[in-house]
């Protein structure tokens, strides 16, 4: 007699792992042999084809607006920003802040409405306005307390405790705490980005994990080329 099968719950995924690790990432195969050649069309137009039922499949143009005028901008471009600046501890949080609002600033002025309705206005830092400190720090602590290494997920938590929409939750998540986690790990000189180390609380178990990923960088390129001579990398 056939046991019947037991359905397997999926695995919480750790994304602040899954999305520094460049060995996930799928590879975009490039040059000819990956190009379809097709030849332009010279016979009669389809017996039902109709121009208009087919332009709206197109879409609605948004951007750039019609007779809206449009400065040039002439800044050079591939030089990348200056070493230096002004601000008066250059590198520092509030100095990454000043330039990224800054170019948000002018990036909404180049857009216009596009820039809300692109929704550009949910992306990123600003999401957490919207966030108070307290709830930013009971949001830390549920995310510690389910790990993924431990095959647990902060969602389920998170909309019990703020009675909000999943869709604000993960908005919160990918915008700001992930982008936080990775900036403190840059800042700390870490060789790798390892979220486990903000969900685990002991130093022994980070310290191991820390140890792992380490003896896992040699193995590592082997892993990367094989993956990516079947199309993934």
């Amino acid at each position: 007699m056939l046991k019947p099968r037991k359905d397997k719950k999926p695995t919480p995924v750790d994304w602040v792992e899954f999305i520094t690790d460049e060995n996930h990432k799928l590879a975009i195969p490039c040059g000819s042999r990956f190009q379809v050649d097709l030849s332009d069309w010279t016979g009669p137009p389809h017996e039902g084809y109709d121009e208009s039922s087919t332009s709206r499949w197109l879409g609605t143009k948004v951007w750039p607006i019609e007779d809206a005028h449009s400065d040039t901008n002439v800044d050079l471009i591939g030089k990348g920003r200056s070493d230096s600046c002004t601000c008066p501890s250059p590198g520092s949080i509030e100095c990454v802040k000043h330039h990224v609002n800054d170019k948000k600033v002018q990036l909404q002025s180049d857009l216009d409405s596009a820039f809300g309705k692109w929704r550009f206005n949910e992306m990123g830092e600003g999401v957490s306005d919207i966030w108070s400190s307290e709830e930013q720090k009971r949001f830390d602590c549920i995310v510690k307390m389910n790990p993924a290494s431990e095959g647990k997920s902060f969602l389920k938590p998170a909309m019990e405790c703020f009675r909000t929409q999943r869709e604000t939750i993960l908005s919160y998540y990918f915008n700001v705490y992930v982008p936080r986690c990775m900036s403190n790990k840059a800042r700390a000189g870490s060789r790798i980005v390892d979220s486990d180390d903000d969900e685990e609380g002991e130093d022994s178990k980070s310290s191991q994990k820390r140890s792992r990923a380490d003896d896992s960088i040699s193995r590592k390129a082997k892993y990367a080329r094989n993956r990516y001579l079947t199309g993934i990398r």
